[in-house]
């Protein structure tokens, strides 16, 4: 967050540890923002008539939510995947697969 903040040549208020606070507090909400902003756009391909079958709508919001998270972390610097165990493959995808069903399953809801 840090990097982000750096780059944006945005600052936070606060110093010592309620800067670090409102730094930590950021890093949740740019994941809540990720999974609003792919559910919205997702809902509005609906609507446009996309409607993809369970599987394809699921992978679609998963990929979706791993590269709105992922990306930007990427692009800053932060992580490189491919330096990822197995284990924290695991540990990222596991959250945005059921994220991805989830999505899924509430638009396929709100059709009926």
């Amino acid at each position: 967050m840090e990097r982000l903040l750096d780059r944006t040549h945005l600052r936070l208020p606060g110093a010592g540890e309620d800067h670090g606070n409102r730094v930590a507090g950021l890093a949740p909400l740019t994941g809540i923002a990720a999974g609003v902003g792919i559910g919205a756009l997702l809902g509005v391909l609906r609507a446009a008539g996309w409607r993809p079958g369970t599987a394809i709508g699921c992978v679609t919001a998963t990929v979706g939510a791993l590269l709105g998270t992922n990306g930007p972390m990427m692009a800053l610097g932060i992580t490189d995947p491919r330096t990822w165990s197995a284990k924290d493959w695991a540990a990222d995808v596991v959250p945005h697969l059921a994220y991805g069903g989830l999505t899924i399953g509430v638009l396929h809801g709100l059709d009926r």
